[in-house]
């Protein structure tokens, strides 16, 4: 399954010994946002270089994939954007992907996007958007500075882990 990371600003990257944990475990793509730049990748090693510029004082997501819907490709590699919102999902929704693409971007496209364009990120109409879609999979969404997570996430070196199956990797 895969994890999402939020590293809020003002607050340290996970380590390095944690970053390279989730990748092992989600090995079919990478990829980060933060209010300034957007990076993804089907090699952990440019996307280490790339997440190693991203300043402390912004906020970061990043998503480690392990695919379940969507083919091993770049595209499919979260997070998914339209203008300014950035997504990012942990789990399997009960939605058809469109093509080749992710039941994440296929939810994020048709039935996310829309409510938070109509009425923002914080507004209630979103809220009932995410509830009738999440099940037990955690979103996570930026614009701008702005980051909103839904779903059950845990905190660990100070960041917000969709889940910590990860852990396995820290000793091998």
């Amino acid at each position: 399954m895969c994890v999402i990371v939020y590293k809020p600003s003002g607050v340290f990257m996970p380590s390095e010994r944690v970053i390279t944990a989730c990748a092992r475990a989600n090995r079919d793509g990478f990829g980060f946002c933060t209010p300034t730049k957007s990076f993804k990748s089907l090699r952990f090693a440019d996307f280490k270089k790339q997440l190693d510029r991203v300043r402390y004082d912004e906020p970061c997501i990043m998503h480690f994939r392990l695919a379940t819907h969507g083919s091993v490709k770049k595209s499919n590699c979260h997070p998914f954007n339209i203008g300014d919102v950035w997504f990012a999902h942990n789990g399997i929704l009960s939605v058809e992907p469109i093509r080749d693409k992710t039941d994440s971007e296929t939810a994020f496209i048709r039935y996310l996007y829309p409510y938070i364009d109509q009425y923002g990120l914080f507004s209630a109409e979103t809220d009932k958007a995410v509830a009738n879609i999440i099940e037990s999979s955690r979103f996570a969404f930026m614009q701008g500075e702005d980051v909103r997570l839904f779903g059950d996430f845990e905190t660990f070196q100070d960041c917000y882990f969709s889940n910590l199956r990860f852990r396995y990797y820290l000793f091998y």
